[in-house]
């Protein structure tokens, strides 16, 4: 029997194979470039976190530096610095349907921060409090220390 070029068999791949392949790499590529971008989407959180973070991180090192007490005061909307020498942007207002929540040491339940006052003193300590920013998407909680001023996990 001769063999002619059909029955020869060739090793390698076609065009549409390739270009099938191709196309299911591109559809698992957008796929996963789509979830990422969910997941790029901000911490509601993330910021009043930060600030509060930052602020209590002042108020403790201007305390030590000016040898006074300085004052972290919660209201309605927000928290900010007290004291004579603040630099400015010293308040923070907490986005729109924010809550924010205080736990102070030895206390039983979460309190409302709004008139609540959190003490730094010229020795370089503050006081031992939890604070929660709650939201209807969820909450974080800081429990922040009273020898840095600093959130602790």
């Amino acid at each position: 029997m001769k063999l002619t070029p059909y029955h020869i068999k060739r090793a390698g791949f076609t065009m549409l194979e390739i270009v099938v392949v191709l196309s299911i790499m591109v559809l698992v590529i957008g796929i996963g470039f789509a979830s990422f971008a969910v997941l790029d989407d901000q911490d509601p959180f993330e910021q009043p976190a930060q600030k509060l973070t930052q602020m209590s991180r002042f108020a403790i090192h201007a305390s030590v530096l000016q040898q006074r007490a300085m004052t972290i005061a919660f209201d309605k909307k927000g928290f900010e610095i007290l004291g004579s020498t603040v630099p400015e942007g010293s308040y923070y207002a907490v986005p729109s349907g924010m809550k924010v929540l205080i736990h102070r040491m030895g206390g039983r339940n979460w309190e409302k921060a709004e008139g609540h006052f959190w003490r730094f003193g010229e020795q370089g300590i503050c006081e031992p409090i939890k604070v929660r920013f709650e939201s209807p998407a969820g909450f974080r909680e800081l429990k922040f220390h009273p020898l840095t001023g600093t959130s602790v996990d």
